[in-house]
């Protein structure tokens, strides 16, 4: 147990530390920084690493030229996904759930249309695909063995060329990827399925916290409104299954 939970809390402070040099690191990311998890991934990773360093690629290829509170509010999705997709879920919640979460996303990208919000709206959809994508290698994951070696070792560029923000960003995706497999191959799904929705909204609220971090006020409203959303359809699956 407090292997447990000493896993799940590194995993939330890897979270806190990876969003806050992603800040430092946003306009800085090259294409070294997908080839560390890729070469650490891919030889073991089969599909799902695939489509986890898709969505990856995707996600930080637009991710200089879109607000960083817009991207990261982005990651509610997978919350979202898990339970509109939960075996024990139902069309009707899920309809409803989809429903605010189009209708929220749909407002940020008419604001990004009337340029009222920074970024663009075809980066905002290639962003929630790429978040998709994640979910997908989440949900169909096979574990990978520890290799360690690649990721120090590529890291070092990063760190020599000046780049040190964002070879800690990566370190810290791979932290958490490291965190989140071993619960899952102790059978800690319960802490699997919490932390899906926890390291999220640690990730925003970390950048709610900071001061050097903006979050325009249409980001947040959306924000907390898919938070609230999708809290109240796990509620009433719960309900649903209790009955």
């Amino acid at each position: 147990m407090l292997y447990t939970t000493i896993l799940a809390v590194m995993s939330m402070l890897l979270t806190i530390v990876g969003v806050s040099a992603l800040g430092l690191a946003q306009h800085h990311l090259t294409v070294l920084a997908v080839a560390i998890p890729a070469l650490w991934l891919l030889p073991q990773g089969g599909v799902s690493a695939v489509l986890l360093l898709m969505g990856i690629g995707m996600f930080g290829a637009v991710l200089p030229f879109q607000p960083l509170a817009l991207s990261v509010s982005l990651l509610m999705m997978l919350p979202v996904l898990t339970v509109s997709f939960s075996p024990r879920g139902n069309w009707q919640v899920a309809a409803l759930l989809f429903a605010v979460v189009i209708a929220m996303d749909a407002g940020l990208l008419a604001l990004q249309g009337e340029e009222k919000l920074a970024g663009q709206a075809a980066y905002t959809l290639l962003q929630v695909l790429a978040v998709c994508f994640i979910w997908l290698a989440a949900r169909y994951w096979r574990p990978v063995k520890a290799n360690y070696g690649w990721p120090l070792l590529l890291a070092v560029p990063l760190w020599l060329g000046g780049l040190t923000p964002a070879a800690l960003v990566v370190l810290c995706i791979i932290g958490v990827i490291v965190a989140l497999q071993t619960l899952y191959q102790q059978n800690q799904l319960v802490w699997v399925t919490r932390l899906n929705w926890v390291l999220p909204a640690i990730a925003f609220a970390t950048l709610v916290v900071i001061p050097e971090f903006e979050v325009p006020n249409p980001v947040l409203v959306a924000w907390l409104l898919v938070l609230g959303s999708a809290s109240l359809a796990e509620y009433l699956l719960n309900e649903f299954e209790s009955t």
